[in-house]
């Protein structure tokens, strides 16, 4: 039998483990710009023969940062695109 005393403890409040929890902190620092880059892609309004641009807002990402890796895109386009749909759905 074993005690409570003998369970792994948990990270103090005060700790980097315990407060920052998140991945990827580069992306973090920029969302904002990513975000900007690939707001027409997810106007709307804006269309290609009836057909969303969506799909060159990846495209975009790649383009202006090239150093990162093809999951940090992905990750970021999901992000981004989130982003924007959460807007779209606010101005309904």
């Amino acid at each position: 039998m074993s005690s409570s005393n003998d369970a792994k403890p948990k990270a103090e409040a005060g700790t980097n483990e315990a407060s920052e929890r998140r991945k990827h902190l580069n992306l973090r620092e920029i969302f904002e710009d990513a975000c900007w880059i690939t707001k027409p892609f997810f106007d709307s309004t804006q269309t290609w023969g009836n057909a969303s641009l969506t799909i060159y807002a990846r495209q975009a990402l790649c383009e202006a940062y090239p150093s990162l890796t093809q999951q940090e895109i992905a990750i970021l386009y999901a992000s981004v695109e989130r982003h924007h749909k959460a807007v779209l759905n606010r101005k309904k």
